[in-house]
């Protein structure tokens, strides 16, 4: 897939991009069968919510199954990723939030850059966040709200909470680094909120500096997220501590080459 002039026009001014259906019934199948079997193996990877048994996220799913491997070298992932970037590009993270009918808990506003520039070292925000619809998204289970054009602001350097001091601060319902409300109020009357809503198997692209967050899921219809950020090969982290476990952060920075004949089902 080849990002249009328009189309990367349109990403440049608001942040994000949406496309409904980018992958068919049986790749979603394909993808949830694999979400399923990571999701069922106790790892540090898996993150649970407060009740202790159910799923909030997985990370490093692209290390651990051949699917998510292939999911990356897909051209309709990984081309839009190095036209935006401008870069050849790698796999920097790769994870899946599943926020559950009835349990799916809040994420708090939030940039995702902070993250990785403070606990990681990574230098610039030249990379990307690509993000496929495993179950359909609608407005009752807690979809992705986003406030367009917020990514303009730069990287807003707040406070980190208090937490645990582990990796796991960043991805808890007590966010490390989240936006306090006049923040997000502030940011919200310049650009609005979008939640975009979707059939299973659509693709929301956004820039590491848009806020977004969501909601707790009170349906009875789960909410699963797959997430792939691509990096430049030349925005590489450099960590000036202890490295973060390398389901979090790739430690190989190799270019990916898109592979047109991969299949996911």
């Amino acid at each position: 897939m080849e990002l249009t002039r328009r189309q990367l026009h349109t990403y440049e001014e608001d942040g994000l991009l949406f496309f409904p259906s980018l992958f068919d019934q049986a790749e979603v199948a394909a993808l949830t069968e694999a979400t399923e079997t990571i999701a069922a193996i106790d790892h540090p990877s898996r993150v649970l919510e407060t009740d202790g048994e159910t799923v909030r996220a997985l990370h490093g799913c692209h290390l651990m199954n051949e699917v998510m491997a292939r999911l990356t070298r897909l051209p309709r992932m990984l081309r839009p990723a190095e036209q935006i970037i401008g870069d050849s590009a790698y796999v920097y993270q790769f994870k899946i939030n599943v926020k559950a009918a009835f349990g799916g808990d809040v994420w708090k506003w939030h940039q995702d850059y902070i993250f990785w520039a403070k606990g990681d070292g990574m230098q610039r925000p030249d990379c990307v966040n690509v993000m496929v619809y495993l179950d359909e998204v609608t407005e009752f289970n807690g979809p992705l709200m986003c406030i367009p054009k917020s990514h303009h602001h730069g990287m807003v350097d707040v406070m980190a909470e208090q937490g645990e001091g582990s990796w796991k601060d960043n991805v808890s319902a007590d966010l490390k680094y989240s936006l306090d409300a006049a923040t997000v109020a502030m940011l919200v009357e310049r650009g609005g909120i979008v939640a975009p809503k979707g059939p299973a198997g659509s693709v929301l692209i956004f820039h590491p500096n848009l806020a977004h967050g969501s909601a707790p899921n009170l349906s009875p219809w789960d909410r699963t997220m797959m997430i792939v950020t691509y990096n430049s090969v030349n925005n590489v982290p450099e960590p000036t501590g202890e490295r973060r476990p390398e389901f979090l952060v790739s430690r190989d920075a190799s270019a990916l080459q898109a592979d047109p004949e991969a299949v996911l089902a």
